[in-house]
């Protein structure tokens, strides 16, 4: 049976903590999704919430933006642009139904606040599920080797997710893509495109 949740290397469990009801709504990811540790791009990447896999939404903030979520027994923050649910057999997206979800309303509490660095453009979310390339070793090892300046988006980085052309493209040698680190991940890009097609998760 594979894992709901990849957690990252050295994380410390005490950071997953999320505080909110008892109450959860059973929902999923339309996209392989970042967890976080707070309820924006700004906050360390702790795991991966696999796409179709499902998860109780336990509460959101108030504007629908992000949900906390709790996967195999541990807590995040995602993305609602991502999270849907099915409750009666209707499908809805968490983030444009908000409250006709039944999802209740949540505050980030206990968790420690991160100011969000000025962005430099709006990400276009993928649309549907996009399976990841699988890079040379080459290719990963010069990107994990090689840091460019990082920069911020408004928006969440999945594997399928377009980036704004604000978002400088650095050259991989002897490979077809770019790379750049956007909210904190280093990423894998089609040039042409410019939609991200693999993401490095140290």
């Amino acid at each position: 049976m594979r894992h709901s949740l990849k957690l990252a290397a050295g994380t410390a469990l005490a950071t997953l903590l999320v505080a909110g009801p008892a109450f959860a709504v059973s929902g999923y990811s339309t996209a392989h999704l970042n967890l976080r540790t707070g309820p924006g791009t700004q906050y360390p990447v702790v795991g991966v919430m696999e796409y179709n896999v499902r998860s109780n939404i336990t509460g959101c903030l108030a504007d629908y933006s992000w949900c906390a979520v709790q996967v195999a027994g541990l807590s995040g923050w995602a993305s609602a642009e991502y999270l849907v649910v099915d409750e009666g057999g209707q499908i809805q997206q968490v983030d444009s139904a908000g409250a006709a979800t039944g999802i209740p309303v949540v505050a980030a509490e206990g968790v420690e606040e991160v100011v969000a660095p000025a962005t430099v453009g709006v990400v276009v979310g993928a649309g549907g599920n996009v399976a990841a390339i699988v890079p040379e070793p080459a290719v990963v090892q010069y990107i994990s080797a090689t840091p460019v300046p990082a920069v911020a988006v408004q928006g969440e980085i999945v594997v399928g997710a377009v980036l704004p052309a604000e978002v400088q493209l650095y050259e991989v040698p002897g490979s077809a893509y770019g790379y750049a680190i956007v909210n904190g991940l280093t990423v894998l890009v089609d040039v042409n495109a410019r939609s991200v097609v693999y993401i490095h998760r140290a």
